[in-house]
């Protein structure tokens, strides 16, 4: 299957064999590619595979996996809201970067690379390793010196070369483009091939909803790769015919980067600290595709919600106490269903993507536990 990388900015295309990840005049790349999707020709087992149809691999019985199944839509309360939590942390590295890796991994090895870049707060930093092990891929992945050591540990377990940068994401992302002059910069921030992965979880919540689409759908924000994957999804489906309308689209952000808010108010997003902010996995100031995000979000009536770190804590606690342990990030989506209290009809259901493990981030939550 033979698709075509297109720059929305100034229309350069590419032919996919080139591996460009970046267009010459800057911009992101976009991927030509219109699957056709038919849920009755859906066959196989409850995996990322089942979806081969709107994949863009061209051998896709050859593709690495981990035997990957369906994470779970979990019914729970928070704030008095009824939510179905999409459980991705499930998965095998625990976040839902491993969506997009497995789509990322297995097209570098269509395209015959053998050397990759990735930088990355900690979640796509172990998602690109374990699926870059599983290929017999070189991965070289770029962190911020600061985060969360059970991440960078994580990585270099699986034998990925972990660069640990000074300073904060920005200047990690920094770090990682020079790196990249020298092999293929996969980066879940630019790359399309990466969301044509993500986008696997809305065609798993559809199908467990029997394709009747939720009316809201929550998800924390930083790089957009995961709001962007729904929204991609979404697209597709409605082009199919599978859904005649779109559930309103959410993106969370934390009060110390929040630069989708930043641009709706036209203020410049401050500087990120040079300590991790506590969802250190949406601190990215400025996302490559905020334009995309943005028409996502206005396209599907949905919103954008900041949230506090108190807000976080409180969340991440009303979680566990449901016997649900999850990272802050994935805490800041749970505190963004109090903005949603006593706003919604009986009929609406609500989607809170709970997008990484609290494995990944207890040394952080075992100090707030200390210092509540």
């Amino acid at each position: 299957m033979n698709s075509t990388l297109i720059c929305p900015s100034c229309g350069m295309q590419y032919p996919e064999d080139e591996v460009a990840w970046r267009c010459r005049c800057g911009s992101y790349l976009d991927l030509a590619f219109t699957p056709r999707f038919d849920p009755a020709c859906l066959e196989g087992p409850e995996c990322f595979l089942r979806y081969k149809s709107v994949l863009p691999l061209s051998f896709p019985e050859k593709a690495f996996t981990f035997g990957e199944r369906f994470t779970p839509l979990h019914s729970m309360v928070f704030y008095g809201v009824p939510v179905w939590a999409k459980m991705d942390f499930l998965l095998t590295t625990g976040s839902f970067k491993d969506r997009g890796a497995f789509m990322m991994v297995n097209k570098c090895r269509e395209l015959g690379i053998t050397r990759i870049v990735e930088d990355s707060s900690g979640n796509s930093a172990c998602a690109m390793a374990a699926y870059s092990a599983l290929a017999g891929i070189e991965a070289h992945i770029f962190m911020p010196r600061g985060n969360s050591s059970a991440k960078t540990v994580q990585v270099r377990t699986y034998g990925a070369t972990l660069h640990k940068i000074p300073g904060n994401r920005a200047d990690c992302a920094r770090a990682a483009e020079e790196a990249a002059k020298n092999c293929y910069y996969a980066a879940h921030t630019w790359n399309p091939y990466f969301l044509h992965g993500t986008k696997t979880v809305i065609y798993e919540i559809m199908e467990q909803f029997l394709w009747q689409a939720p009316g809201v759908i929550i998800v924390p924000v930083g790089s957009g790769s995961q709001l962007l994957g729904i929204w991609l999804g979404l697209q597709e489906m409605k082009k199919a015919g599978v859904i005649s309308r779109y559930p309103r689209l959410v993106a969370v952000q934390s009060e110390h980067c929040a630069p989708l808010k930043n641009h709706r108010e036209g203020q410049l997003t401050p500087q990120l600290p040079k300590d991790p902010i506590l969802a250190e996995g949406i601190a990215i100031r400025q996302p490559p595709r905020m334009r995309q995000i943005l028409e996502a979000i206005n396209e599907t009536g949905g919103e954008t919600v900041t949230v506090t770190d108190r807000q976080i804590v409180d969340a991440l606690k009303a979680s566990a106490r449901q016997g649900v342990y999850i990272e802050p990030t994935s805490a800041a989506a749970v505190a963004a269903v109090e903005h949603y209290k006593g706003r919604l009809h009986k009929e609406d259901r609500v989607v809170v993507t709970l997008t990484g493990h609290g494995l990944k981030a207890t040394p952080r939550i075992e100090q707030i536990l200390d210092n509540s």
